[in-house]
């Protein structure tokens, strides 16, 4: 069972470390040899509404719509619902309401909402559900290797840092969506079978 109080905010935390890793891993994917990664595993690219020359990628999901820009990660819920946004500069999972699509550098302050983190977790998991099917996806296309690759670049970065390799980055998040998150900074290699 998943912590609540400050034990989720912890577990918050974890997930959007995590999540600023893997829009990495995405941008990488755009960029795979073999064509668009994200377009390959089903995404529709579209023009960015907020940032000129950039684009969004964006599924049904859940009811509701999952979008990836290169700050800003979200799930849009259906009319009336909740939904969440990561924003990679805020480095925190809020709570997004209203009708209107999350767009980087056009953010209304109306549509961003700090919540209990309860509510923020409970808003975020469609997102999680998503990430860990796209992972599991990008696995059998791309195979381990690549998403290694991505890892060690990450790695090299001068200011790089890295959460969990990709076998217990996807372990982690399974257990996340299964209510069972270990703190990451714990979380060793030999969990790493996916």
């Amino acid at each position: 069972m998943l912590m609540q109080g400050n034990g989720m905010a912890v577990v918050l935390g974890d997930a959007a470390r995590g999540l600023a890793q893997q829009m990495v891993w995405w941008g990488h994917d755009v960029r795979h040899a073999g064509g668009n990664g994200l377009v390959r595993l089903g995404m529709v690219r579209e023009a960015s509404k907020g940032l000129t020359g950039t684009s969004c990628y964006c599924e049904e999901w859940e009811g509701g719509r999952v979008q990836l820009h290169g700050a800003v990660a979200s799930w849009t819920a259906p009319v009336g619902g909740v939904g969440c946004v990561f924003c990679r500069d805020r480095q925190r999972i809020d709570l997004w309401v209203g009708e209107d699509l999350p767009v980087p550098g056009l953010h209304r302050p109306q549509g961003v909402e700090g919540g209990s983190g309860d509510e923020r977790w409970e808003a975020f998991r469609p997102l999680l559900r998503w990430l860990i099917r796209y992972e599991e996806r990008a696995l059998e296309l791309f195979g381990s290797e690549w998403r290694e690759g991505c890892w060690k670049q990450i790695r090299r970065l001068p200011k790089g840092k890295p959460w969990l390799e990709p076998g217990a980055a996807l372990r982690w998040w399974r257990l996340a969506e299964e209510g069972r998150a270990p703190r990451a900074k714990t979380f060793s290699r030999s969990n790493t079978n996916p």
